[in-house]
């Protein structure tokens, strides 16, 4: 039973002064209007609450929170047992869990235009597409970039936790693939005027070719042994290589490649041509560490809000803001 109080206050009116009376019940009122209103924060919070990565240890530990918003998997007990003070608190807790630092993905890459280039706007399309998609559901990505076999091998020992590549069975190991989010057209690169024709591997036997190291172009180009295979740090040094008369091709996406042909290699474009055709079309993934705690989680959650950014238009709109064409659909 609620034990009444006299409180009285002064107050001052047109009659002069008179006491006015607040009992508990008065006060049991005020706090559960206050408890609505901070219910319905709640109420906006908690779909980005539930998707914050930290959000499986904060429910463990305010598990009975979940209570005090009618969440149905709290039992009636744990409902029952919190008292006015604990639903106070409670509160506090889930609007103060709600704003806490999402945790911060390491995403590793090279110098790669236009999708992954920290000269350009929002790191290259690639990276924009994985932070978006990701920071979606919570999490923060930070683009760190290195040479390329540098951000494989900081892929194994933990030094960062995702890149972007083409998943190869060399990879299968250590990483957990996406579904592919976009298509890299590959394509063979020669002199011009070189007339060198591509039908599959064997047309490239007696032709020396040049590759980006680390690379995975493809796990039949990689375990060919009849091919005569150099590597370069980059397509830039690969394309200046082919100049140079020192090997007869090198492999590069075609987007890239054109954006390299327009800057470094501005001047001597001329002297360089595609081979008609194509070597093959990759499907670009995310690719996550498998032993990362939440490796499996990150993947599902890319997927989803891929193909939810595909829905709202936020997929294509990044595309033309980084001139590109837009996919017609994911790979």
């Amino acid at each position: 039973m609620i034990q009444q109080q006299d409180l009285t206050t002064p107050c001052s009116g047109g009659e002069g002064t008179h006491q006015a009376r607040r009992t508990g019940a008065d006060y049991h009122h005020v706090y559960l209007h206050t408890a609505y209103l901070v219910r319905k924060r709640a109420m906006v919070l908690l779909p980005q609450f539930r998707c914050s990565p930290a959000s499986d240890e904060t429910w463990a530990s305010t598990g009975a929170l979940c209570a005090l918003i009618g969440d149905d998997s709290v039992s009636p007990e744990e409902r029952e047992n919190l008292t006015g003070t604990r639903r106070v608190i409670g509160l506090i807790l889930l609007l103060a869990s709600a704003s806490l630092p999402a945790e911060v993905l390491r995403l590793a890459g090279n110098v790669w235009p236009p999708y992954t280039d920290r000269s350009l706007p929002g790191d290259g399309v690639s990276v924009e597409l994985i932070r978006t998609a990701l920071g979606r559901a919570g999490y923060q990505v930070e683009y760190i970039e290195v040479p390329w076999e540098r951000a494989l091998l900081g892929l194994r020992n933990r030094s960062y936790d995702m890149v972007n590549g083409w998943s190869t069975v060399k990879r299968v190991d250590f990483t957990h693939s996406s579904r592919p989010f976009l298509i890299n057209r590959m394509r063979w690169v020669q002199r011009r005027g070189s007339n060198i024709r591509y039908d599959g591997l064997d047309s490239l036997v007696g032709h020396p070719i040049v590759l980006s190291r680390g690379y995975m172009y493809s796990d039949e180009l990689d375990q060919d042994a009849r091919l005569q295979k150099g590597y370069a740090a980059n397509f830039v040094q690969a394309a200046k290589m082919v100049l140079a008369g020192r090997v007869d091709l090198t492999l590069e996406d075609e987007l890239t490649a054109l954006f390299h042909l327009e800057r470094e290699l501005g001047h001597e474009r001329d002297a360089l041509e595609f081979v008609p055709g194509e070597f093959r079309r990759a499907g670009l993934s995310l690719l996550v560490r498998s032993d990362h705690p939440r490796s499996a989680d990150i993947i599902a959650t890319f997927n989803r809000e891929i193909t939810a950014m595909i829905a709202d238009g936020s997929y294509a709109a990044i595309f033309v803001r980084h001139g590109m064409p837009v996919p017609k659909a994911l790979p």
